[in-house]
């Protein structure tokens, strides 16, 4: 099993990794709170991988963006867009991301956990 992803844009491969550094990245950008505290808890990788699996092409274009996060070369928003537009099979990209998430170390559990459960809500 791979623990990298990579695409190719602009003529070059990019690394895509789903590792601490992008689960911190991606969690941090949703929180809730946590009742009966005053804390908060990140919860930006369910609603990020939730998106993409309702195909929202927003969260797979910031997914992408983030996992390239820290690699070199570095892809920018409107690589990661012209790459979409022009790919031939966008659903298959789809497919590949939430795959790639549900395998990395970092965020196979709750990927794996959201899949089933909304999997479970289609029935």
């Amino acid at each position: 099993m791979s623990k990298n992803m990579e695409i190719e844009a602009n003529g070059e491969i990019y690394q895509l990794v789903a590792g601490f550094g992008f689960l911190h990245e991606v969690n941090k950008r949703v929180t809730v709170d946590v009742p009966n505290t005053k804390n908060k808890k990140e919860v930006g990788l369910k609603f990020m991988v939730a998106s993409i699996m309702d195909g929202d092409i927003d969260a797979l274009v910031d997914c992408i963006f983030c996992m390239n996060i820290g690699q070199t070369p570095r892809l920018k928003k409107a690589d990661i867009e012209r790459y979409l537009e022009d790919v031939e099979d966008v659903d298959k990209v789809f497919e590949d991301v939430i795959n790639f998430l549900s395998q990395a170390n970092a965020c196979k559990k709750e990927v794996k956990s959201l899949m089933t459960s909304m999997q479970e809500e289609k029935k």
